[in-house]
């Protein structure tokens, strides 16, 4: 069962003297159910944190000169406290991440629990190709796969990369939602990993310095399970099937997802996804 009552969590943890992370959570037990983390780097925030924080967020705001908010994707955990920079900071997303902004689905009651749910936003700017942020440079990437319309900026000249949630939190990613494209998620973190970078700042572990292990052992994790899964479906085996051989077990809070997380959708993503050119 999911509990009603929520306590929110904000964490400031300052990186250096240009980045500050922002983790914010809803509370269970004592413990964050899930960090997820907004970046400010000098006055402009990549992404904004959820929004059963969005009290906590607001404070942090006020204490803080914010003039920019660059948004890397639409899911509700990245986006939950946009509500209270509209009309006095610049939120900057791109076309298809904007349309989820102004209109955001309800993502039920488990979710809502986790995260909390957006409310609109309207008065938003398109995002350019690259911005500056004081002396640094950003250039935004297209990172597909997670979601299709998924954005990273890159700060070539310190080797800074901020990834959103191009790279799996788990080690061993066994779901997905119907939406993920799992072979264009690890195109993906190769295109990362051909990258000169030196911390990753990602959006659920924070910064990762000399991330190329962390990123390679989820590739080969994805493809070693890939060819097993070919290798099953060739020789007739259902989904079903091919889950029960591999035995690959969903966490505790799958059902509560409803159908919205699958090993199913995992499973056929790497059968049948391709990889698109972007």
């Amino acid at each position: 069962m999911v509990c009603n009552m929520q306590i929110a969590m904000i964490e400031i943890v300052p990186f250096n003297e240009d980045i500050t992370c922002i983790k914010t959570a809803t509370e269970q037990d004592g413990s964050a159910i899930m960090f997820v983390y907004a970046f400010l780097v000098r006055d402009a925030l990549f992404d904004v944190g959820c929004a059963n924080a969005i009290d906590e967020m607001r404070e942090f705001a006020g204490r803080n000169e914010i003039k920019h908010v660059y948004i890397s994707h639409s899911h509700e955990d990245h986006v939950g406290c946009c509500k209270i920079f509209e009309g006095r900071t610049t939120i900057y997303a791109n076309e298809l991440t904007q349309r989820v902004l102004r209109d955001p689905p309800q993502y039920g009651e488990f979710f809502n629990y986790v995260w909390g749910q957006p409310e609109p936003v309207s008065e938003l700017s398109l995002i350019p190709d690259n911005f500056s942020i004081g002396p640094l440079n950003f250039e935004v990437v297209s990172l597909p796969g997670h979601t299709m319309e998924m954005i990273g900026f890159y700060e070539p000249a310190r080797k800074w990369f901020f990834s959103a949630d191009a790279v799996p939190l788990p080690s061993k990613k066994k779901i997905a939602m119907p939406d993920e494209n799992i072979p264009q998620m690890v195109a993906t973190m190769e295109k990362i990993q051909a990258m000169d970078i030196d911390i990753l700042f990602d959006s659920h572990r924070g910064p990762i310095e000399s991330p190329r292990e962390h990123i390679q052992t989820r590739i080969d994790y994805i493809k070693e399970i890939q060819r097993k899964a070919l290798e099953l479906h060739q020789s007739g085996k259902s989904i079903e099937n091919i889950q029960q051989t591999l035995e690959l077990e969903g966490p505790w809070y799958l059902e509560l997802t409803k159908n919205r997380f699958g090993i199913d959708f995992f499973i056929k993503s790497v059968l049948f996804d391709k990889v698109v050119v972007t």
